[in-house]
This record gives C-alpha cells, sequence and structure tokens, in this order.
C-alpha cells in the first residue's frame, strides 16, 4: 500500500508543480522516485506470482515424489513375487512397443537434430540462457566432461569393442566378414551412438533451460509445456503425469544401466585379478562401494562432486584412447576414423530415414538394435537434458546445439574407430577366440580381451576398471541430482535429504536387478516411459519457438 501511496502522490505533485517550469531538479528528483517505486512495485508482483507458482508446483512435486516411489516400490515387489511371468511380459513388451511404433522413434530422433539445426542458425540462436549478459557457469572443459559424463559414459566403455565387431560379424545388410560388412559396421555404429542420441537430449535441454533460466519457471520437464492445454484446468494433473513420466524413465534407465556397468566391472575383476566377481555376491559387493562413493560425492555438490569427477573421468577416458591409439594398429585407425566419418555423413539421409518395410528379417534387426537405442535415448533425454539444462546456463543456445551434437560425436567417432579398428584388425587377422566371445554375446568381457592383445594388460585393465567405477559414479550422482531436482519445485540447489532417498531407491532397484542378472523387465519399463516421453518432446519442439517469436516481438531478446 505505501508503494501505491508514494505513486499517487507523485501524480498529484507534478500536477502542482509541472507549471513551475524553474523547478525542474524538483521535477527530476519525482521521476527517479516513481521509478523507483514502480520498479519496487513490479518486484514484489512478480516476487508474490512467482511464490504463488511454486506453492501450486510444490503440491505438484509431492504428489509426483509419492507416485514414483510408489510406483518404483510396486515394480519392485511385483518383480520379485512374479519373475517369470515380468520377463514374458517385458519380452512382449518391448516387442509391441518397437514393432508399432518404431517409426515413430524413427521420425522423432531424426527430426530432433534437423529442428536443432534450424534453431541454432536461425534468428533464435543468440538467446542466452539466462540473463542477457550472463557468462557460462562452467568453462568449457569441464561443461564437455560433464556433459559426455552424463550422455554416454560407461556405455563407450561397455560398446566400444563389442558392438562394431558385433556388426561384422553378423551385418544386416551385407555379406558378414566382408570390407563391405566392416563399413557398414562402423556406419551403424555411428548411427546408433551419433547425432540422433545426443538430439533427443538436446532438444529436452534446450527447452528446460530456456525456460528454467530466462523464463524464470521451475527447472522441470513440465515447465516447458506451461498452457499448451486448451482447458486450463487440466494444467496442474498433466504437468504431474509429465513430470511423474519423466522421473520414472529416469530411475528405470539409470537402474539398468547401473546394472550393465556392474557387470563389466565384475567381469574386469575376475579377468585382471581372478576374484570370482561374476556371480550375486560379487555384484553387491560392487554395487555398495559404487553407492557409498556416489552418495559421498553427492555431499559435495554439483561444483565440486560432480565437475571433479567429470574431470578426472576425461582425463583417464582420453589416457586409455592415447594408449589403445598407440598400442593398437594407429595408421588403420586414423584411416578408419576418417572413412567411419565419411561413411556416417553420406549414408546418413538414407540410414536416419530406414524403416525397412519390405525387409522382415532387416525389420527384426532394427528392432533388436536401432529402434531399442532410439528409445533407450529418449527414455533416458529427461536424465541428460536436465541435465545438462542445468550445467549449460550463460550459453547461447547455439553453443548448447553445436556443442552438444558435434563435439561429443566426433568424440565418440574417434573412440570406435580406435577400440573398434583395433578389435576388427585382430579377427580379420584370425583370431577366433574374439569371435566366438562377441558370438556368445558376452559383451563386458570385449574390452579386456582386447587389452589382453596389448601392452601392459595389467595396467591398463586396473585403469579401465576405475574408468568404469568413476563413469558409474558421476551417472549415478548426476541422476540422484536431477531426481532430486524434478522432486523439488525444481529446485537447483537440491535438499540432500532427497538426493540421500533417491540414493537408497537406485541402490535398491540395482541391487534387484544384479541379483538376477537379467535386465529384461526394467530395459521393458524404460522403453514403456519413452513412448509418453516422445510425445513430450514433440510438445516441447511445437511451444518453444512460439514463446521464442513472442519474445522477440516484445523486444526482449
Amino acid at each position: 500500500m505505501k508503494q501505491d501511496e508514494k505513486i499517487d502522490t507523485f501524480e498529484a505533485e507534478v500536477k502542482k508543480t509541472y507549471r513551475r517550469e524553474s523547478d525542474q531538479e524538483q521535477i527530476d528528483a519525482w521521476v527517479q522516485e516513481f521509478k523507483g517505486a514502480m520498479e519496487q512495485r513490479f518486484a514484489d508482483d512478480e516476487a508474490r506470482d512467482q511464490e504463488e507458482i511454486r506453492e501450486e508446483e510444490r503440491k505438484n512435486i509431492n504428489f509426483n515424489l509419492v507416485l514414483s516411489l510408489t510406483i518404483t516400490l510396486a515394480f519392485l515387489v511385483i518383480s520379485f513375487i512374479y519373475r517369470n511371468s515380468m520377463m514374458e511380459i517385458s519380452s512382449l513388451v518391448k516387442s509391441y512397443i518397437t514393432k508399432n511404433f518404431g517409426w515413430f522413434f524413427v521420425i522423432l530422433s531424426t527430426g530432433a537434430v534437423i529442428y536443432l539445426a534450424y534453431l541454432a542458425f536461425s534468428r533464435f540462436g543468440d538467446v542466452v540462457l539466462g540473463d542477457p549478459k550472463e557468462r557460462p557457469e562452467f568453462g568449457d572443459i569441464s561443461w564437455y566432461s560433464m556433459l559426455f559424463s552424463a550422455g554416454m559414459g560407461v556405455g563407450i566403455l561397455f560398446w566400444g569393442a563389442a558392438e562394431p565387431l558385433t556388426h561384422y560379424l553378423n551385418n544386416p545388410v551385407h555379406d558378414s566378414q566382408t570390407t563391405e560388412a566392416a563399413r557398414a559396421a562402423m556406419a551403424i555404429t555411428m548411427l546408433h551412438w551419433g547425432v540422433h542420441g545426443w538430439g533427443v537430449y538436446t532438444l529436452c535441454a534446450v527447452a528446460v533451460a530456456y525456460y528454467g533460466f530466462r523464463k524464470r519457471k521451475s527447472y522441470l520437464v513440465s515447465s516447458s509445456l506451461t498452457g499448451l492445454s486448451p482447458i486450463k484446468a487440466l494444467d496442474r494433473p498433466l504437468a504431474v503425469i509429465v513430470d511423474l513420466t519423466a522421473t520414472i524413465a529416469i530411475v528405470f534407465g539409470l537402474a539398468a544401466s547401473l546394472a550393465m556397468g556392474t557387470f563389466q566391472m565384475a567381469s574386469g575383476l575376475e579377468k585382471t585379478f581372478g576374484l570370482a566377481a561374476n556371480q550375486p555376491m560379487g555384484y553387491a559387493a560392487i554395487l555398495a562401494v559404487i553407492t557409498v562413493c556416489f552418495v559421498a560425492s553427492a555431499t559435495t555438490g554439483l561444483k565440486k562432486g560432480i565437475k571433479i569427477l567429470s574431470n578426472l573421468n576425461m582425463l583417464t577416458c582420453v589416457s586409455l584412447l592415447a594408449f589403445v591409439f598407440v598400442a593398437g594398429p594407429s595408421l588403420f585407425d586414423i584411416k578408419l576414423f576418417i572413412d567411419t566419418i565419411g561413411g556416417y555423413i553420406s549414408n546418413l539421409p538414407s540410414m536416419a530415414f530406414q524403416v525397412a518395410p519390405f525387409t522382415p528379417e532387416y525389420e527384426r534387426w532394427m528392432a533388436d538394435w536401432t529402434i531399442t537405442y532410439f528409445t533407450w535415448w529418449i527414455a533416458w533425454a529427461p536424465f541428460v537434458g536436465i541435465f545438462i539444462a542445468r550445467i549449460s546456463r550463460g550459453r547461447t543456445i547455439k553453443e548448447l546445439v553445436l556443442g552438444s551434437l558435434l563435439v561429443p560425436v566426433i568424440f565418440t567417432a574417434f573412440w570406435f574407430s580406435v577400440f573398434g579398428g583395433a578389435a576388427l584388425t585382430l579377427v580379420i587377422n584370425g583370431d577366433t577366440q574374439f569371435v566366438a566371445l562377441i558370438n556368445s554375446a558376452k559383451y563386458p568381457d570385449a574390452l579386456f580381451y582386447l587389452l589382453e592383445c596389448l601392452p601392459f594388460t595389467q595396467l591398463t585393465s586396473i585403469v579401465s576398471i576405475c574408468l568404469i567405477f568413476t563413469f558409474l559414479v558421476t551417472s549415478a550422482d548426476s541422476a540422484c541430482f536431477v531426481l532430486a531436482m524434478m522432486t523439488s519445485e525444481g529446485d537447483l540447489d537440491p535438499k540432500m535429504s532427497l538426493k540421500l532417498l533417491w540414493a537408497a531407491v537406485m541402490a535398491t532397484l540395482t541391487g534387484f536387478l544384479v541379483k538376477d542378472g537379467d535386465l529384461g523387465p526394467i530395459q521393458a519399463a524404460a522403453q514403456l516411459c519413452a513412448g509418453p516421453f516422445a510425445l513430450v518432446l514433440l510438445l516441447m519442439a511445437v511451444s518453444l519457438p512460439v514463446r521464442l517469436r513472442h519474445q522477440v516481438r516484445q523486444r526482449r531478446i
């Protein structure tokens, strides 16, 4: 009320004093006072509006927390009691999703890349995700390190040697174990690990970052869809559903990734030290150590724990890559890298839209590989997208898009060229043991078998085990951070109690997975979340340019 009285008094005094033109200084003083009063009034109104929004979102987020924990617990109990039935159901769910909606995931993933290219080079590319003059919160090296650790991490260690070799030995397009099969294997691998995965991550990241840092909304997936519902009364329920879907996808997706990494660590410990780690007790011990470490990292916050671990990951990753490059067929790797980039770029237009309508056998192969990868990236998009958004404050949309789509993809191409190239060279030169290992689907063993064929096996195996471990800790820490954000109003610095709660949930769920040794049910659950979240990504893509154009018209950008 005091501010309103000041404004009313100002108007009366100006009318009285305006006739005295000589009293300019007094008028200037009143003008400044009026401006200050108006700015304070707007600030008070905005603060009150934000508090009302926060209060409404607090109810939604608490509801999201209860529902997500309930669904996770129910999944655990049902899977434990009806294990065989869950295995059958998960197989049916996966088959149904990939067969009937594979085309949609292909179009969405490809469309995301095209859409982001337009966004980066349009007039919106220079929009800063934050205040217009704000500088990036993290330096380039730390930013790329955190980006890569969260986005791919342990996956390229798991598949670096295994996937190119798998497609070479069982090629869906050409006769296996031929020159054409080798080229196609590298192109297929890059299709799975290239711009498509980073495209869906980045689409989610740009939307969440824009609405969070620029529009001052909560850092939630649902915030980027505000106002899209045709009926205002549906805004709140839809927000809960969207955030719940994102939360469940993060929980199940990360649990499967932790379990996969645990299996690979067990394989490495067994081969390197002769420990009987490939059994439930070994898995439990590995998981316990991982849990303790990522909980400890979570207590240090984003700028210390996750940032330091990510930098350590990249330093170790580059060192291992450099060693395999030097110790392996270096010249062949360079040629393969150039050939892979060329093959990927030239074949991308046709591969990006390939859904195999005339070849049922190739369609089944796509369901097992390409569609599974695309659904996996979409299911991971809420986790990686929100995390990328959180660390991208102060960057422009163009910087975020190009940084996410180009640098990690080029690094990934070189990684697969070096590790895949070394594996291909061994098999081409007659290594039947490696062939038998891949044909029996012992993918966790592929990295360590490759290192056995190079010098300093003991040392590089230990480094690889440590790298897998730190990647898992970083991913788990990042995911718990995002889950805590999702269930605390989108708070950029969520409470420690929520981080610890989600750490306990993730450890329990992953422990159940590694005990049974089968990832089928949880992978199916994550893929089931990919369907609804694909629609969310589509709505994000529709909503974002509308908001950006509106701000351009108002000359706010």
